[in-house]
C-alpha cells in the first residue's frame, strides 16, 4: 500500500544547515540539473534526515508525532503534502 511503500532521499542530494537555514541541495551529477535548493524548516530538514535511510510514511508520520507537538491531524496532513513535494522536485527514490 501506499504508506507502505518505501521511500528515501535522493542520495545526490544533501541537508545543510546554512546560518541556520536548512537547505536541501544537490551534490554529484544532480548539481548539473537541478539548479537551486529546496529551503526547510526544522520538520523538513527532520524529514529529509529521516529520509536517509529507506523508510515508510507510516514510520515518518510516527516519529514526527514522537519528536513534535502538534494536532496528529495536521501532522499528517503537512507530511503527505512535504512527501508531495519531494516526488514533484524527484527527489525521492522509491
Amino acid at each position: 500500500t501506499e504508506s507502505e511503500r518505501k521511500m528515501r532521499i535522493n542520495k545526490e542530494f544533501a541537508v545543510r544547515d546554512i546560518a541556520g537555514d536548512y537547505v536541501l541541495v544537490p551534490v554529484g551529477e544532480s548539481a548539473l540539473s537541478f539548479n537551486g535548493m529546496l529551503t526547510n524548516n526544522e520538520v523538513g530538514a527532520f524529514i529529509c534526515e529521516a529520509l536517509k535511510e529507506d523508510t515508510d510514511r507510516d514510520v515518518l508520520y510516527a516519529l514526527l508525532c514522537k519528536e513534535f507537538d502538534g494536532d496528529p491531524a495536521q501532522i499528517e496532513s503537512d507530511l503527505d503534502e512535504f512527501i508531495d513535494k519531494l516526488r514533484e522536485l524527484n527527489l525521492l527514490s522509491e
